[in-house]
């Protein structure tokens, strides 16, 4: 298996990229949740990624976006980025993670692959979103996906007011 730097994991998540297969008009349902996806390379045309969507059809905060990265080596696919909305996870009928429970964000780290975990196990509290379409928004723009506009209108509108503050 290949062994990234921690620099290498956040240019793959950072360079820009385009889309080349864009989002479904509509999400599908699949097992209670609405979810979606693209596939987009960067712009040098040498790395692929999927982009994934996912939101809990009952209870829309819960949510994931995030970002696979797609090595044409054979080296397995590696999760780069995942922004979460609040969600319950639990081991022994106990939480596990205060995170969990608020707005996060995981990212790959080197040492978590090393390790043989998840590459994005690590994660953090964040004020960058506090809904699905804001978590859209602010992964389009944190993972600098070139042309998304054409498939988020909500990309078009100006925030009403930052979050920092309000939460």
């Amino acid at each position: 298996m290949r062994i990234y730097t921690q620099e290498e994991l956040e240019n793959l998540t950072r360079c820009p990229k385009r889309i080349v297969d864009p989002p479904r008009r509509s999400p599908a349902l699949v097992n209670g949740h609405y979810q979606n996806g693209m596939i987009l390379e960067s712009l040098d045309g040498k790395h692929k990624f999927r982009a994934f969507m996912r939101q809990n059809a009952k209870f829309p905060e819960d949510f994931s976006v995030g970002l696979e990265y797609l090595p044409e080596d054979g080296s397995p696919d590696i999760t780069l980025i995942r922004c979460n909305g609040p969600h319950w996870t639990e081991k022994n009928g106990w939480p596990t993670d205060d995170y969990h429970f608020r707005y996060h964000i995981h990212k790959a780290l080197k040492e978590n692959i090393e390790a043989g975990l998840k590459p994005e196990r690590y994660a953090v509290i964040t004020r960058e979103y506090a809904t699905f379409e804001d978590a859209i928004t602010y992964f389009v723009q944190y993972c600098s996906i070139q042309g998304a506009s054409a498939y988020f209108s909500f990309l078009h509108q100006l925030p009403l007011f930052r979050l920092e503050g309000y939460l």
